[in-house]
């Protein structure tokens, strides 16, 4: 067995002329990382010996090695560590093993000393995949399939794998050959030049914290082995030589890595067939995770109208946040039926993943958490959790392949703390699961954006402060990186986008009027003709008696005409283009909602078309529900006319 133990000591490998001066140093500069005394790793040796080295400088990259020992043998297939002495072994059948080894011994399970979780990851043990597979400090395992990113998580003292283990977290992985964890979800992926790129995935919120955003200037490049005991420290073996080398990486450092070379603090490491470390040995403190958001109060929003099938159901955030549906019973009434829970606004209404169906999106308050509602062909809601520690209500597209992509408003990750109103985005796959949450677009956004999806293509338009920008995706709805262009100044935070007979988009909202003490009024934007952006001028819609409220909403009848409503002085009014939604020409404004209801409305309008008819929604100040309904008639030169009734 002494064959086994190679040079631990500077003095044995100068003296076999192993390495230089230069690298003779038994400390460096402290990592940011805290350690034990020792980083323990594991080797399995071809002969299938499993020896136990600590190295005693994990924070510095010293040459400073604290002993070895035979801890086993008889070892074969693929053998991986994880936190607190658990160890992973796939044998050449596939079998997934897990063993734990307590610094005097292992652990029995029964009489045996490890105990099988699962079959089928042969796969792994394979040559060209043995680096595919990873487990961080927590105990998540990550495994690189094809383009695919997966998750898994096996719960040691329930005996059982997680929900959600061996969901997708990420596509596009195709171009990395090897995966390295280290601390809680931060990954370095291999490129086929070697590079490693970035990543840190938090499980809680099933959010990518960090992905491949980070611009530091030195890169590092791994060989075909990389391993990592925790607080972002890495060692990797240079085939060539057989030196084991070590580094450390600061995400929160313009540099990134230590050094671009990393420091050599071992030798004779190049016959080892799997080199592994324990997982959390090492601990970096000061890396932000989204917890605990401060959900924004988006107060009154327009109600979800959701009508798929003709039963009409109107959810509403109440003042208190409590989400309620009024349903339509059918038999001349209406019922209320509360969601439960607190939450802070609702998105757009977009078809369901079924003919028939509907699904509307909502935050959770306080914790952030986005949620879909979808209702089904039996009139029940079904709702699905997608976590995300976002702070306002999401943004939905339904793609034509059925699947959605839910757009939000969150946090983000920097040196200082995080970073408020930055864009997610989370994709559905055809299965139903949704891929981790992901960052795009570029800087501070008031709300999640108003999206508007045509052919795959969608357009956002978002405000940041006292100014508003758009920009479009690629095919699919998945963002990709575009400069923004800016709009002129747009009042409201969610302005309403909506798309003519011709495919144009039309942007409405409320603005200021040109001149001073003009006040503000609702007006449209149109895109120009070839779509590559917006026009430079808009159309202000007449005056409205009173102060129009903050939002307006819209829609493209069947005749071609674009009918806009809104609140103002506390009654409901709409009005229709003259023909073309394009037109620059509009019937007057009309009060809907007839005078002696005793009714005072301030809240945000919502319009539906169902089955010919145009239907006004609002709620009163007093909580009272009412529908305006009007027949489209063929020509748009003709206004609508308004009838109206209580629903609550």
């Amino acid at each position: 067995m002494k064959k086994k133990l190679r040079s631990l000591t500077v003095s044995a490998a100068l003296a076999a002329g192993a390495v230089t001066a230069a690298v003779t140093v038994t400390a460096g500069t402290a990592s940011a990382a805290t350690c034990a005394s020792a980083a323990n790793i594991f080797t399995m040796q071809a002969d299938g010996d499993l020896w136990l080295y600590r190295h005693s400088a994990p924070t510095s990259g010293g040459f400073s090695w604290a002993g070895a020992q035979q801890v086993g043998w008889g070892w074969g297939g693929r053998t991986f560590a994880g936190p607190d002495g658990w160890l992973f072994n796939i044998t050449t059948g596939g079998e997934l093993r897990r063993l734990r080894y307590t610094g005097g011994g292992w652990v029995k399970f029964g009489s045996l000393d490890y105990d099988t979780i699962g079959w089928g990851w042969e796969k792994f043990v394979q040559s060209a995949n043995r680096g595919r597979i990873t487990v961080d400090s927590d105990g998540s395992i990550y495994t690189l399939e094809g383009d695919q990113l997966r998750w898994w998580s096996f719960d040691q003292q329930n005996r059982q794998w997680a929900p959600g283990s061996g969901r997708v977290l990420d596509r596009g992985w195709g171009r990395f050959d090897l995966i390295a964890a280290s601390g809680q979800g931060g990954i370095k992926a291999r490129d086929s030049s070697g590079v490693l790129h970035h990543f840190r995935y938090d499980r809680v919120t099933e959010r990518f914290v960090v992905h491949e955003t980070w611009n530091h200037r030195l890169t590092w490049q791994a060989d075909t082995k990389l391993f990592s005991p925790g607080g972002d420290v890495y060692y990797t073996v240079r085939q060539s030589t057989g030196q084991l080398v070590w580094n450390d990486f600061q995400e929160y450092n313009a540099d990134g890595w230590r050094t671009a070379s990393g420091t050599v603090v071992g030798n004779d490491w190049g016959t080892d067939t799997d080199i592994t470390a324990t997982t959390n040995d090492c601990s970096v403190s000061g890396y932000w995770f989204p917890r605990n958001p401060e959900v924004k109060d988006q107060d009154a929003m327009p109600v979800a109208y959701v009508s798929p099938r003709g039963a009409a159901h109107l959810l509403r955030v109440e003042p208190g946040n409590r989400l309620t549906d009024l349903r339509d019973s059918g038999f001349g009434h209406w019922i209320f039926e509360p969601f439960g829970h607190e939450h802070t606004g609702l998105s757009n209404v977009v078809p369901g993943p079924e003919s028939g169906t509907e699904t509307v999106g909502t935050t959770r308050m306080p914790g952030g958490d986005v949620e879909l509602h979808t209702l089904d062909l039996n009139g029940r809601w079904q709702s699905q959790v997608l976590k995300g520690a976002m702070r306002v209500a999401p943004s939905l597209v339904r793609r034509a392949d059925g699947t959605l992509v839910v757009y939000a408003m969150g946090d983000k990750a920097s040196d200082g703390g995080p970073w408020e109103g930055q864009l997610y985005y989370r994709e559905q796959l055809p299965n139903g699961d949704f891929l981790a949450w992901k960052r795009f677009g570029d800087g501070l956004y008031d709300e999640s954006p108003s999206v508007l999806d045509r052919g795959g293509e969608v357009t956002f338009v978002g405000r940041h402060g006292s100014l508003t920008s758009w920009f479009r995706t690629g095919a699919g709805g998945v963002p990709v990186p575009a400069e923004r262009t800016l709009l002129p100044y747009v009042v409201g935070a969610r302005p309403k986008l909506v798309q003519n007979a011709a495919g144009r988009i039309l942007l409405v909202d409320v603005g200021t009027r040109a001149g001073e003490g003009a006040g503000k009024g609702a007006f449209v934007l149109r895109e120009k003709a070839d779509r590559s952006g917006f026009e430079d001028t808009w159309t202000f819609l007449p005056d409205v008696p009173g102060e129009e409220g903050g939002q307006v909403d819209a829609v493209v009848l069947p005749n071609g005409a674009l009918a806009v409503s809104l609140t103002a002085g506390g009654k409901v009014y709409a009005t229709t283009s003259k023909g073309a939604a394009d037109g620059t020409e509009f019937h007057p404004w009309q009060q809907v909602s007839p005078e002696g209801l005793n009714a005072d409305f301030t809240e945000h309008t919502s319009m539906r078309m169902d089955a010919g008819v145009l239907s006004v929604v609002a709620v009163s100040s007093h909580g009272s529900y009412w529908q305006f309904g009007a027949s489209v008639p063929l020509n748009a030169t003709v206004p609508l006319s308004f009838n109206s009734r209580q629903l609550a």
